[in-house]
């Protein structure tokens, strides 16, 4: 099961303020094909996803293939000069 912890949560949420994203959008996991990783981009909910709240507010959607695919994993933060970064790794 996919999981995101409550400081990811509390990243996430200051990505969509910088943002000026709009209380209907948040932000949702893609697959990038040419590095075989993640990146983050916003997107509005569909009624299908997966949806991650911080604070009321939903801050993560993610798609039933997207959650297949990152079920082992947990988004979390870690600590670097420029403040907390998200994290995804193995839960």
């Amino acid at each position: 099961m996919f999981t995101v912890t409550d400081a990811a949560g509390v990243c996430l949420a200051e990505r969509l303020v910088e943002k000026d994203a709009e209380e209907d959008v948040a932000l949702r996991f893609v697959r990038q094909r040419e590095r075989r990783g993640w990146t983050l981009e916003l997107d509005k909910p569909r009624p299908a996803d997966i949806t991650f709240l911080n604070e009321g507010r939903i801050v993560l959607v993610l798609d039933e293939r997207s959650s297949h695919l990152l079920r082992n994993k947990m988004l979390d933060t870690r600590e670097t000069e420029m403040g907390p970064r998200l994290r995804l790794r193995g839960a």
